[in-house]
């Protein structure tokens, strides 16, 4: 078992996509204009089944919060939300899907819907992650 380490790096050099990178982050940005009504099936988070999930969460919480988590100047406005995905290329149930909001100059853990941010959010930007996970001390 793996802990998320806080000394992530959030790179902004990724390519033009980021469905093939096994772990990745995107930033996007609440468009009010943006109403798509995608549904879906609810199903059940997978983080109930990781018991460093609440740990890792406020690991990336508080490394997003500092001043050289990426690696370059971004500008975040209010409603923001980054989307941190681990294990992308895993099976479903080996996925990790973390979810941030920016509010009042800061980044705090919300509960992550995918059909949330597609129906209400544009895809503002993406990139790869760098030193993300270190092993976990016995």
């Amino acid at each position: 078992m793996c802990l998320i380490s806080d000394k992530i790096r959030f790179c902004t050099c990724s390519g033009d996509s980021y469905e093939n990178l096994p772990n990745y982050w995107v930033l996007h940005r609440h468009n009010p204009e943006k109403d798509l009504g995608i549904i879906g099936e609810a199903m059940i988070p997978h983080h109930l089944f990781q018991p460093n999930f609440e740990l890792d969460q406020n690991t990336l919480a508080n490394r997003l919060n500092e001043r050289d988590a990426f690696d370059i100047d971004m500008e975040f406005q209010p409603n923001d939300k980054i989307e941190i995905v681990f294990n992308n290329l895993l099976e479903d149930a080996k996925r990790l899907v973390f979810c941030f909001q920016f509010k009042k100059g800061k980044w705090a853990a919300v509960e992550y819907d995918v059909f949330e941010l597609a129906n209400n959010y544009d895809e503002l930007s993406f990139g790869k992650m760098r030193e993300s996970l270190e092993k976990e001390t016995m």
